[in-house]
């Protein structure tokens, strides 16, 4: 028998008649408990359950505090006190494993809070799980000025910073769709070549000759050829292109290097990187380079690496041509330093690779095919007829390989990406397809339990692709991730579980927190984002006549076919 207060937080002891406070049915999930008994449950003035024992003692059981998991009452991200920038002691519970968006005018602190708070905390805690060597080559990370920040979990910020610039990034390497494919023509390529790493450029064939010995008996040795499979075409080093340097951009043959004959930016007459050539014992530094021998020459521009000592220090000394093409041409040109730029265009010719045609492979990695296709065709196919062509090879031995391929490319199509080729260099995606190539990267982690940040991931997306981005953030959290998302899009505030309302204005009139809830909350919370939430723009009842046209004729610029078109001028107008 147990007490029962039947939802009234007490009971009538029977020999005192006087109420008194039942200490299991004070908490308030007890006296739910109790209204879901009848009366007839209930035997004599004491209030002691009687009747099916069973079943109610195990609603009760099920009810108490003590029979949940320790582990289940972290189930938020509590904030307190919160100061970062304009945050005016913030206090805020969002909770895990739910899609929260974060709403606001701009500068009313959502990036204080989400990305200057909550993700960076998360990462400080992070890089400390590593060993001081490790740390020593991270960025420094102050704590945030917060209070209290409890229930974090590992943070993953997927913004709009722009990929890796390194010029042998690609679309396909920043995502498991150059891995799978490496994986499916290691497998089904016909002629067969070897494993994954015969079709990556980025790793180069090995060949090694020599002599094994066997200690065993008497001993003996046997003469042995090693050979490692890599994709890597030689000449181009898998870049996909050449290049060669106009000499007289470099330098001035006249002056000597005291002098500053290197014309490069950064080289200056009493920088280190020119005391390494002037102090290495290899070159003369008052001597113009114009009266150079040929082996000093070469000793300038193309030594191989050599240790030397300069000013008593051990340094790596190494000719002028190679020493550039590892500091300038290891980056994207686009993505270079405007000066740095136009010094490589003035002095650097580039021409596609006259023996991978611009494929970065080696010829026994172009030799192997599926269906007539090589990887490096495969790779150059937009992503979207990429994925038709997978789609249409049915091989039972790589059924898996081939759903989790495909799956990746559906990813790219859904989130607006598939007029993308694998093949593309990061460095000219433009800020919203990094971010989404990045979410595409996340998609098929088997991470769990992490908490995902997002910057207006729908910045610049046609409506149309809205839809598919809100349906992978759903997904991103039904795998048991914590979403994160600062957004100002109706429609992705429409699919939060949870919303978070910063202002009420920006700068020092925002940076508190007005309001936090449902979606149906916010509509009617009255602050500015709950009374524009659902407000749509209007047709203009007239519009200005324009002055003149810009004609455009016959425009076929990368994926143009023959554009014709009659530009409004003196009007606003949209392409769209």
């Amino acid at each position: 028998e147990r007490q029962g207060c039947r939802g009234v937080g007490h009971v009538a002891t029977p020999s005192i008649g006087s109420p008194r406070k039942d200490p299991l049915a004070c908490d308030p999930e007890h006296r739910f408990a109790a209204a879901l008994l009848s009366p007839a449950d209930f035997g004599g003035p004491c209030g002691t359950i009687t009747a099916r024992p069973s079943f109610h003692e195990d609603i009760l059981t099920d009810m108490t505090p003590s029979s949940r998991h320790p582990a289940d009452s972290h189930d938020v991200i509590r904030v307190r006190g919160a100061r970062e920038n304009n945050l005016k002691n913030v206090d805020v519970e969002i909770p895990k494993r739910r899609l929260t968006v974060f709403t606001g005018v701009s500068g009313s602190g959502k990036s204080s809070l989400v990305f200057n708070t909550i993700a960076a905390e998360g990462q400080r805690l992070m890089n400390e799980t590593y060993s001081a060597f490790v740390q020593g080559f991270m960025p420094t990370l102050a704590p945030p000025d917060v209070d209290v920040l409890e229930g974090l979990t590992a943070v993953i910020v997927v913004d709009q910073e722009r990929l890796s610039a390194n010029v042998r990034s690609t679309v396909g390497t920043v995502t498991d769709a150059n891995a799978l494919l490496r994986r499916l023509f290691s497998q089904l390529g016909e002629p067969h070549i070897g494993p994954p790493n015969a079709f990556s450029f980025n790793i180069p064939a090995v060949r090694a000759t020599g002599a094994l010995t066997i200690e065993r008996g008497t001993g003996r040795t046997v003469r042995q050829t090693v050979t490692l499979a890599g994709g890597m075409c030689p000449r181009c080093e898998g870049l996909g292109s050449v290049t060669e340097f106009d000499l007289s951009q470099l330098y001035d043959e006249n002056k000597s290097l005291a002098e500053g004959a290197i014309t490069v930016p950064g080289y200056k007459a009493d920088g280190w990187s020119v005391r390494i050539f002037t102090e290495s014992g290899f070159l003369d530094p008052h001597k113009p380079i114009r009266e150079y021998t040929k082996k000093e020459l070469h000793d300038f521009l193309y030594r191989e690496p050599t240790k030397v000592k300069v000013n008593g220090v051990n340094v790596t000394y190494e000719g002028l041509i190679p020493r550039l093409r590892k500091s300038f041409l290891s980056k994207d040109v686009e993505a270079m330093q405007p000066h740095i730029r136009a010094f490589v265009e003035r002095a650097v010719t580039f021409r596609t690779c006259p023996d991978c045609g611009g494929t970065r492979l080696n010829e026994a990695a172009r030799s192997s095919r599926i269906r007539g296709i090589n990887i490096a065709d495969a790779c150059a196919m937009q992503i979207s007829d990429l994925a038709q062509w997978v789609r249409g090879l049915e091989e039972p031995s790589v059924a898996p390989l081939l759903a989790k391929l495909q799956d990746v490319l559906d990813a790219f199509v859904e989130i607006g990406l598939g007029y993308l080729s694998l093949d593309r260099p990061t460095g000219t995606l433009s800020g919203g397809e990094a971010q989404r190539v990045k979410m595409v990267r996340h998609l098929g982690s088997p991470l769990t339990d992490v908490t995902y940040v997002f910057d207006e991931p729908t910045a610049g997306l046609h409506p149309h692709d809205i839809r598919r981005m809100n349906e992978l953030l759903l997904r991103l959290r039904d795998q048991g991730n914590t979403v994160l998302v600062v957004e100002h899009k109706p429609e992705v505030i429409e699919i939060a579980d949870h919303v978070v309302d910063l202002g009420p204005g920006a700068g020092s009139a925002g940076g508190e927190v007005v309001f936090q809830g449902t979606v149906e909350g916010l509509r009617a919370s009255g602050t500015l984002t709950g009374r524009f939430v659902n407000h749509r723009a209007s047709l203009k009842p007239s519009v200005r006549r324009p002055t003149g046209v810009l004609e455009v004729r016959g425009a076929p610029t990368h994926n143009l076919k023959n554009v014709d078109v009659d530009i409004p001028l003196g009007v606003l107008g949209v392409v769209t």
